[in-house]
């Protein structure tokens, strides 16, 4: 029996100090797990607000395509031109990124323009201005 004792008291005394990182880690570890399964409550009830679906993100990336083409172009027409002045709205032709969005002329004069790019609700994605 004694033998045993010793046993157990010698394997206990064989066994590393604990270390401080694992209760750390095992901390963090919980807080992930928790974060994931906020997440993926908030993914079943429909998302968090401010979340955006594919489609909206489409859409904006599709209206800053037709914002960089038609900023593009404007410039281009500007430096092409003798009096290095933008197009008037009867000369722009829109390029074809800008095919199925709204483009709202804010200004566009001979040394400025500012347009709006805005979704089929008439919510603006984007404004751009130059120079």
């Amino acid at each position: 029996m004694w033998s045993g004792v010793l046993l157990a008291a010698s394997l206990c005394a064989c066994q590393p100090p604990p270390d401080p990182r694992v209760a750390e880690l095992s901390a963090r570890v919980s807080a992930l797990e928790a974060e994931v399964r906020a997440l993926k409550a908030a993914q079943h009830s429909g998302g968090p607000a401010g979340a955006t679906d594919a489609g909206d993100v489409t859409a904006r990336a599709a209206a800053q395509n037709c914002a960089n083409a038609l900023t593009r172009m404007l410039e281009t027409f500007r430096q092409d031109s003798i009096d290095r002045r933008y197009p008037t709205p009867a000369q722009v032709e829109l390029p074809g990124a800008c095919a199925g969005q709204r483009v709202n002329w804010v200004t566009l004069e001979a040394q400025a323009y500012t347009f709006s790019l805005t979704d089929r609700a008439g919510k603006e994605q984007l404004r751009q201005r130059g120079p």
